[in-house]
């Protein structure tokens, strides 16, 4: 097997484990692992985005997306209003009770990255994190790339 297609099926094996690791954690907090996303990038935001935005971070379908919005919004980490600009639009705002969850979050997220690295050395950690960068970038280079060559 060539290098590409070990490191694309290795790439697959950590992304389940990643998010069977952090499914166990953060059910401590009442929330599943898209919940605890979506308040990471509501914290990222400032603490308010359009629903569309984080919907499109997730890379889940908008279905998945609205149906942890509805159960965060239940349990009052945050609040769903109409865009003034856009009144089909929804702007999702975390409360008080979301940003405490998204403190807890990130101590989790920490804990969760350093158990699943094990002895791994953070300097090779961040040489691996720039290869990866540098291969998403070149994908979404390529894709751009391959759009504007069959677009009219």
């Amino acid at each position: 097997m060539d290098g590409f297609q070990t490191l694309f099926d290795l790439i697959g094996v950590l992304a389940r484990r990643r998010y069977q690791a952090a499914e166990r954690h953060f059910s401590a907090l009442g929330l599943n692992h898209t919940e605890a996303r979506l308040l990471t990038l509501l914290r990222e935001a400032d603490g308010a985005a359009s629903q569309e935005a984080l919907s499109s971070q997730l890379f889940v379908d908008r279905s998945n997306a609205g149906r942890a919005l509805k159960r965060l919004e239940q349990d009052g980490y945050v609040i769903r209003c109409k865009d003034d600009a856009d009144k089909r639009a929804y702007v999702v705002e975390m409360t008080a009770k979301g940003r405490e969850a998204s403190t807890e979050i990130s101590k989790l997220r920490k804990t969760i990255a350093q158990s699943f690295f094990g002895d791994l050395r953070e300097e090779d950690a961040g040489k691996i994190a720039e290869l990866l960068t540098a291969a998403l970038l070149a994908e979404g280079l390529e894709k751009r790339s391959a759009a504007s060559r069959t677009d009219p």
